[in-house]
C-alpha cells in the first residue's frame, strides 16, 4: 500500500522534473568547453616549463665553456707572453753576439782562421762560425714561429669566445621570451580556471532551481484537475455530523456511475485517481490490490459509491498528519483515520474500485 503511494507520487515528481529539465538553459556544453581550454592551457603550461628547464641547462652549459674559453685565454696569454720575453732575450743575445763581432769580429775571426793548423782546422773554425750565425737565426725564427702560432691561438680562441657571448645572449633572451609566455598562460589559466568555477556554480544552481521547479509543478499537477472544487466542498470543510452509510455528502447533485457504483461527481473517482479538497491532495488505495486484512475497521463495509467504511458510516482513511481515530472531511464525505503511509500533505480513501 505504501509503495503503491510512494510510486505515484515519484511518476508525478519525474513527469515535473523531466518537464523543468527540458526548459532549463543547458550550460554543459559551457563547462565542457571550459575543461577542454583548461586542459589544453595546462599542457601549454607544462611544454613551456619543461622548454624552459632544458634551455636553463643549455645556458648553464654554455656559461660553462664561456668559463673554460677564458680560463684558456688567460692560459694563453701567459704563455705568450713568456715567449716575447724568450724572444726578446733571444734578439738581445744576438744583437750582443753581432755587436761583438763587428767590433772585434774581424780581426778576431781572421785571426782564428789563419791561426789554423791546417786545413781542416780551417774548415772547422769557419763552420763553427756559420753555425754560431745560424743558430742565432734559427732560434730567433723558432720564437717568432711560437709566438705567432700562441697568437693564432688566442685569436681563434677569442673568436670562439665571442660566439659562445653571442649563443649565451641569444639564450637569455629565449629564456626571457619563455618567462613571459610562462606567465602570461599562467594568467590565462586562472582565468579560465575562474570561469569554469563560475559556469560549475551556475549548473549547480539551475539543477538546484529545476529540482525544485519540477517538486512545485509535481504539486501544480496534483492540484489542476480540482480547481474549481474546493469552493463546492467548502461547505462540509467544518460538519462533524455522522455520515449516513449511503456514500452520499454536499456533492450529491449529480452523479456518475462507475460499473456497479454510484460515485458523486466533483470529488475522487477511480479515473481522477489525485485531486485537491480542503487543504490536502486525495488519492485512493483499493481493497482488490490491498486487502487491508491488518486493519481493524469495526463493521467494515461496502458503501454505494464504492468506499470501504466502518459501523458509523465513515470512510476508511490512512493519513501521516492526523491521529488515528480523528475524523476528517474529504471529498466524498467524513472518514476517520484508520492508517498511515499516506505522505504527509496527502489523505488515501480506502476503496473497492
Amino acid at each position: 500500500m505504501h509503495k503503491k503511494r510512494i510510486a505515484r507520487r515519484g511518476a508525478a515528481f519525474v513527469c515535473a522534473f523531466g518537464v523543468a529539465l527540458s526548459a532549463m538553459p543547458v550550460h554543459a556544453a559551457e563547462v565542457k568547453s571550459l575543461e577542454d581550454k583548461t586542459s589544453n592551457l595546462q599542457s601549454q603550461l607544462e611544454g613551456i616549463n619543461q622548454d624552459l628547464v632544458t634551455l636553463s641547462n643549455k645556458i648553464a652549459e654554455t656559461e660553462a665553456e664561456i668559463e673554460e674559453s677564458n680560463n684558456e685565454v688567460y692560459r694563453l696569454e701567459a704563455s705568450l707572453q713568456i715567449s716575447r720575453n724568450n724572444e726578446e732575450k733571444q734578439y738581445e743575445t744576438m744583437k750582443t753576439r753581432i755587436k761583438y763581432m763587428y767590433e772585434n769580429g774581424s780581426e778576431t775571426m781572421i785571426t782564428m782562421l789563419f791561426t789554423a793548423d791546417s786545413m781542416g782546422d780551417f774548415l772547422n773554425k769557419a763552420e763553427f762560425i756559420q753555425n754560431i750565425t745560424d743558430y742565432d737565426k734559427e732560434m730567433l725564427e723558432n720564437m717568432m714561429e711560437i709566438r705567432q702560432g700562441i697568437e693564432t691561438q688566442e685569436e681563434d680562441l677569442k673568436s670562439q669566445q665571442q660566439e659562445l657571448t653571442d649563443l649565451q645572449s641569444q639564450l637569455n633572451t629565449e629564456q626571457q621570451n619563455l618567462q613571459a609566455k610562462a606567465a602570461a598562460t599562467s594568467t590565462d589559466l586562472a582565468t579560465v580556471n575562474a570561469q569554469l568555477q563560475a559556469a560549475r556554480e551556475a549548473q549547480a544552481k539551475q539543477e538546484e532551481e529545476a529540482q525544485k521547479k519540477a517538486q512545485e509543478e509535481a504539486a501544480k499537477q496534483a492540484s489542476a484537475s480540482t480547481g474549481n472544487n474546493t469552493s463546492g466542498s467548502s461547505s462540509n470543510n467544518n460538519s462533524s455530523s455522522k455520515p449516513s452509510n449511503s456514500g452520499s455528502n454536499n456533492n450529491s447533485g449529480s452523479s456518475s456511475s462507475n460499473g456497479k457504483y454510484n460515485i458523486p461527481s466533483g470529488g475522487l473517482t477511480p479515473s481522477k485517481g489525485r485531486i485537491w479538497f480542503n487543504g490536502h491532495t486525495e488519492t485512493y488505495y483499493s481493497q482488490k490490490v490491498l486487502p487491508g486484512a491488518g486493519l481493524n475497521i469495526p463493521g467494515r463495509h461496502i458503501a454505494s459509491d464504492g468506499t470501504i467504511r466502518d459501523k458509523d458510516g465513515y470512510i476508511v482513511l490512512a493519513s501521516d498528519d492526523y491521529p488515528k481515530g480523528t475524523v476528517v472531511e474529504t471529498s466524498l464525505g467524513a472518514g476517520k483515520v484508520y492508517d498511515s503511509g499516506s505522505g504527509k500533505g496527502n489523505i488515501d480513501l480506502y476503496t473497492d474500485w
